[in-house]
């Protein structure tokens, strides 16, 4: 069966994790990198997303990550369809990325 808007999902990871002490920091990249190396996009900072073919992998993936999360953290995991994710709307300020280096429009391999 093919799938479909309804049967394919979106993880959204959102979560808070305070870095006051050097272990809390170490703490924080560690889950960071871990979301990175499971499939997780940086949507915003603290804000990964993620896809998934069915909810059941979804729910897979985050029972495996439920382990990782640093004890002073908190985490939030958010499951949309395709069709749910698709709606979306990401509005920025005029003032967004105008600090972001300017990305060429050509690299040079030599």
């Amino acid at each position: 069966m093919p799938g479909n808007g309804w049967r394919i999902m979106w993880i959204v990871a959102l979560y808070d994790c305070p870095m006051l002490t050097p272990e809390e920091r170490h703490d924080y990249n560690a889950f960071r990198k871990l979301l990175l190396r499971e499939g997780f996009t940086r949507h915003q900072l603290s804000v990964y997303v993620r896809h998934c073919p069915t909810f059941s992998h979804a729910e897979a993936l985050v029972s495996r990550l439920r382990g990782d999360i640093p004890d002073s953290a908190e985490v939030t995991f958010f499951f949309l369809t395709d069709k749910q994710f698709g709606m979306t709307k990401v509005f920025t300020g005029s003032n967004y990325g105008k600090n972001k280096p300017v990305m060429p429009e050509q690299f040079e391999l030599f």
